[in-house]
């Protein structure tokens, strides 16, 4: 996406700000759209479905009440990548620095009062159009280390199959060597000279046809071993050929690997690589201590973590990261954990994120409210080290 098609939303109370933000902005993007009446900012963002949200408030604690009025009532901005800069002003720079390092925003600008570096806010939207539309173009974290896993099995699959390959080679080189020893034709027992064998094994016999050809004028017995020799000689080279052809399969099952070396090799490193991922887990629960908890109780374990103690706040990160699982709590104090999880679950770009939902009580009608919006799991607090490692091992692919 180009810089100058990136879609703007200037979003202020004040129509002044909103006009001069506008005009600056006109010369470097396309789309820039004014938001200036409150009852209409979730409407105005619906609509216009911006890259970039600049929010231009006299006062960081209303842009902080936008933000989360904004996932809070709009049932879809979830589902509407974006990104949101704050401008601030001298006194407030480092309130705007603590709140984008905590992720309320994503980065700030400070413009008031004007500064001779005006371009600024629109480097800061030229920016988050990049990272934007880096996400959007990316795999997530979790499909990458699934691929990756998949490839890094790729030499124990191999070694089964040559080893299966191997085996049926040798047996098919066993059997035509049996057929090449098997007593086809007998010239004694043909002439009656030995015991007849089990019928299993009994060799092949003939019936001569000597109708009307004089007593002893026809050596039954040298008869029979002639056209026995030349079946056997006949089977003989048929089995000879027969092995030479195995040797070549047998030599090439056996030098596939060293064939695919190069590949095998990237696959092991892929398999090292998957290994150094740490999953990310978003928590989303109100109660402080519980989260300290989880967060140690996870990092100890290699997991990345990222919380949210509000469905608000819970939707604003998800419209940033790609977590590999979701621990969320029931009750929240904005709208429960079966409302989030239904609004990611009607997102395509959300969908896949197994959620498990942590909760203190376990009430049929919890459990089934929480299973039909698309959980696949349930915590019951307090949860022990075990059962909490055993269900993340369980959903997040590793």
């Amino acid at each position: 996406m180009k810089a100058e098609k990136t879609k703007v939303l200037v979003v202020t109370d004040v129509l002044a700000d909103a006009t001069q933000i506008g005009k600056l902005l006109e010369d470097q993007f396309e789309q820039v759209m004014l938001s200036t009446n409150e009852a209409s900012f979730v409407a105005d963002f619906e609509r216009f479905e911006p890259d970039v949200v600049v929010l231009a408030f006299n006062s960081l604690e209303r842009a902080e009440r936008y933000a989360l009025g904004l996932y809070r009532h709009s049932t879809v901005v979830h589902t509407l990548p974006h990104r949101s800069i704050v401008l601030c002003s001298k006194e407030t720079v480092h309130r705007a620095f603590e709140l984008c390092c905590k992720e309320y925003f994503d980065d700030y600008v400070m413009y008031w009062p004007l500064v001779y570096d005006t371009p600024r806010l629109a480097m800061s939207i030229i920016l988050a159009a990049r990272s934007l539309e880096a996400q959007r173009h990316s795999t997530p974290v979790r499909a990458v280390a699934a691929h990756a896993r998949s490839v890094s099995a790729l030499e124990a699959v191999l070694d089964k199959s040559i080893e299966t390959g191997r085996q049926r080679s040798e047996a098919l080189r066993q059997a035509i060597h049996d057929v090449g020893q098997t007593p086809l034709l007998d010239p004694g027992i043909a002439a009656g000279n030995a015991a007849a064998p089990e019928a299993s094994e009994a060799p092949l016999t003939f019936d001569f046809d000597t109708e009307g050809v004089p007593e002893g004028a026809v050596d039954r017995t040298r008869l029979f071993q002639a056209a026995a020799k030349q079946i056997r000689d006949t089977v003989k080279l048929r089995v000879d050929e027969a092995e030479r052809r195995i040797t070549p399969l047998t030599e090439w099952i056996g030098g596939i690997k060293q064939a695919v070396k190069p590949q095998l090799d990237a696959a092991r490193q892929l398999g090292a690589l998957n290994d150094t991922t740490m999953p990310l887990v978003l928590v989303v629960d109100d109660d402080t201590f519980q989260c300290k908890l989880l967060e140690r109780m996870l990092g100890s374990e290699k997991y990345r973590t990222v919380f949210a103690h509000t469905g608000a706040e819970a939707l604003a990160v998800l419209g940033r990261q790609h977590p590999d699982v979701v621990l969320m709590d029931v009750a929240l104090p904005d709208f429960n954990g079966v409302e989030i999880t239904r609004r990611m679950k009607t997102s395509p770009r959300l969908a896949d994120i197994p959620i498990v939902m942590i909760t203190g009580h376990s009430e049929r009608q919890v459990l089934e409210a929480s299973l039909k919006a698309g959980a696949i799991d349930f915590l019951v607090k307090p949860f022990d080290r075990e059962a909490l490692f055993g269900k993340l091992a369980r959903h997040i692919a590793r």
